[in-house]
């Protein structure tokens, strides 16, 4: 009779626990991954939250006229009134739509930054209905819950809002703040610069 060599206990053992340390290294690199993958997801769902409203507000304020800065997102008083937030920034800026009336005090558009969070009134603030019946002053937030602006690092800035001043308006806008993603959380700061399409006449 021949004898058959096969593998020993101890070489099976062996075999089996390189095959256990070789798969546990591969989940963990894997589930590593997916982590990071989740990661990047959210950080990018909350630059996309944050460049949505960075740019809705840039599109209107570009076409807006009339532009007034206030220190505190509480004044709403005098919003027709022309005010610079130059070189001390501002919290509150208010101006006319491009499809405003200007003979009606209570149609501006208004953005200001309140607690952590950007907020827009399209109707200078007061929780009433426009003139025109379409659209309400109520504050609205323009960003989403999970992100946080810092109310100490975001400012408007606002030059040259006087008509015919021979300055063309330009309104800078800073934003600073976090959000938390998983494992752990991400801070971000974007800065937007516009200026009045139309002519300063």
């Amino acid at each position: 009779m021949k004898t058959k060599r096969a593998f020993t206990l101890i070489e099976m053992m062996v075999a089996v626990s390189i095959f256990a340390i070789v798969m546990m290294i591969g989940v963990g690199a894997l589930l590593a991954l997916i982590q990071t993958n989740k990661r990047a997801q959210a950080i990018n769902s909350v630059m996309n939250n944050v460049n949505a409203a960075l740019e809705s507000m840039s599109r209107s304020i570009r076409v807006g006229s009339n532009y007034h800065c206030a220190l505190s997102s509480e004044d709403i008083s005098n919003l027709t009134s022309p005010s610079d937030c130059s070189p001390t920034p501002g919290v509150l800026i208010a101006f006319e739509a491009s499809d405003g009336d200007k003979n009606d005090p209570n149609d501006q558009v208004v953005y200001r930054l309140n607690g952590t969070q950007i907020e827009r009134s399209l109707c200078s603030g007061v929780n009433q209905t426009c003139a025109s019946g379409a659209k309400n002053g109520a504050w609205v937030a323009m960003t989403a819950p999970e992100v946080t602006i810092d109310p100490t690092l975001s400012r408007f800035y606002v030059i040259g809002s006087t008509a015919g001043d021979g300055t063309q308006p330009r309104i800078l806008i800073t934003l600073h703040g976090s959000a938390k993603v998983p494992g752990g959380t991400t801070e971000f700061t974007v800065q937007s610069s516009v200026v009045q399409r139309l002519l300063d006449l």
